[in-house]
């Protein structure tokens, strides 16, 4: 076939390598790798942060023991009516009077349980029954009061979460209480171990948040929390060892402060010693466990926090999350730690 049958594809017939970008001389620049970005520790959060903190451990330690149960039962509460506005924005409607007067009389029973708790049990009669009895008596009222109710839209999904929310929150916060009140301890020794379990979950969070801010790159759970990183849940296990052989070490120095010996009876061998370390480790993974479980109601109500009544750091709810199962988890392993350790 003749050259001349083929057509000039170039500009005025010039010759194709003439027509190629002059080649730069020197190292050629690479591919940029993308940079994990950096992100610095919210000052407002920090702030917000310290000046609850500084509350709670105000009311924790100067208040009598019978106004920490009301203030206990007033936080479920607030857990609970942040929670039922975000099931509200997906059509279920919670019975929040009726699950509020729940909530009373449970702290109620709650407290009368553990105040008689070391009596003879001829004075004690029912009442250490009465936490057992009005269980299955509140999922009752529940379950109808949703059931009956003209209102309900979805009434069995409304009733199912109406019972699961009173247990997931004023039910199992409530396991403070025999904590804090433990009848075999002076009651400040059950305040500070009450206090211990809560300093002990959110150092975990700090930690978490500031080692994962500063240092986190790989995300543990994006889909529910995009800012959770594997890197921050690693330094939270670490802030709370700490903390808590910290607390330990203070048992020993200060032998004669009384609100020690809950502390002092849970580490008096070294066995002893490494099961509260354990436990610890139980209580942030638990701790882990409720801040995930929020996060998908957030997710699935559509929400990015649970309400706004602390700046940048979100709801009540919020706060409490981590501290959900961590009372329950930590009587079973004490009661486990006895069982084994003796």
């Amino acid at each position: 076939m003749s050259n001349d049958l083929i057509p000039d594809t170039t500009a005025n017939g010039a010759n194709p390598a003439d027509t190629q970008p002059p080649r730069l001389e020197g190292p050629q620049p690479q591919d940029e790798q993308p940079k994990v970005a950096i992100r610095k520790p919210n000052p407002a959060r920090i702030l917000c942060g310290l000046v609850v903190a500084a509350l709670w451990v105000l009311a924790i330690f100067f208040l009598p023991p019978w106004s920490l149960v009301i203030l206990l039962a007033l936080s479920a509460l607030i857990c609970l009516f942040e929670l039922r506005s975000m099931l509200k924005r997906v059509g279920y409607v919670l019975p929040f009077f009726w699950m509020s007067v729940m909530t009373a009389l449970w702290y109620t029973a709650m407290y009368l349980t553990m105040h008689y708790a070391n009596k003879t049990p001829n004075e004690l009669g029912l009442t250490i029954l009465l936490p057992f009895v009005l269980l299955p008596i509140f999922v009752m009222v529940l379950f109808f009061r949703v059931l009956l109710s003209r209102r309900a839209q979805k009434p069995m999904e409304t009733a199912a979460l109406a019972v699961g929310a009173f247990i997931y929150v004023p039910y199992l916060l409530s396991f403070l209480v025999p904590i804090a009140l433990c009848p075999k301890f002076d009651v400040s020794a059950g305040i500070f171990m009450a206090f211990s379990l809560v300093l002990v979950t959110k150092l975990s969070d700090t930690g978490a948040y500031f080692v994962g801010t500063m240092l986190g790159s790989h995300k543990m759970c994006p889909r529910l929390s995009p800012g959770k990183t594997w890197e921050g849940t690693f330094g939270g296990y670490v802030v709370s060892l700490i903390g808590a052989l910290v607390i330990i070490a203070a048992a020993y120095i200060f032998k004669e402060a009384a609100c020690l010996d809950f502390v002092r009876a849970l580490t008096n061998t070294p066995a002893k010693v490494m099961w509260a370390l354990l436990t610890v480790i139980v209580l942030v993974t638990v701790g882990i466990c409720g801040d995930l479980l929020e996060s998908l109601f957030k997710r699935q109500c559509g929400v990015k926090d649970s309400s706004a009544l602390f700046p940048a750091m979100g709801g009540f709810f919020d706060t409490f999350d981590s501290l959900i199962f961590v009372p329950a988890a930590f009587i079973f392993m004490v009661a486990l730690g006895g069982l084994i350790l003796g």
